[in-house]
């Protein structure tokens, strides 16, 4: 991939990262808030994370598994191994990674993955 590409979708990456990381520590503080708990100092991103994994609310468990696969995409931009299946390890194609610059797998292991998950 060419090093603009690279680029382009490390700053696309980085953006989402920063809003969802800015909605979980908005939702988990006004959870906080909410509860009979005492003012906490910030929270790490890791512990945030974990929070936001283990809270009774979905949605936030969805935040955070989509902040870790952007955080995965990231590494792997840093690693240069962006776009490379972490299945099968062959190409990803541009398309899907311009539907989701996180995808971390190609269509056909997207496709199995789902399905072996689906049957579990």
């Amino acid at each position: 991939m060419n090093s603009d590409y690279l680029q382009q979708q490390s700053t696309r990456l980085e953006q989402e990262y920063e809003a969802l990381s800015v909605e979980l520590y908005s939702a988990l503080n006004a959870i906080r808030a909410d509860s009979t708990e005492k003012k906490q100092p910030e929270k790490t991103i890791n512990e945030l994370l974990t929070l936001a994994t283990h809270s009774t609310e979905p949605a936030l468990g969805r935040k955070a598994r989509r902040l870790e696969a952007i955080d995965a995409a990231l590494c792997a931009i840093r690693l240069d191994l962006y776009g490379i299946c972490t299945d099968c390890e062959e190409p990803i194609d541009t398309a899907t990674l311009e539907q989701d610059p996180a995808q971390p797998r190609c269509h056909q292991c997207q496709s199995h993955s789902k399905y072996h998950h689906q049957r579990s």
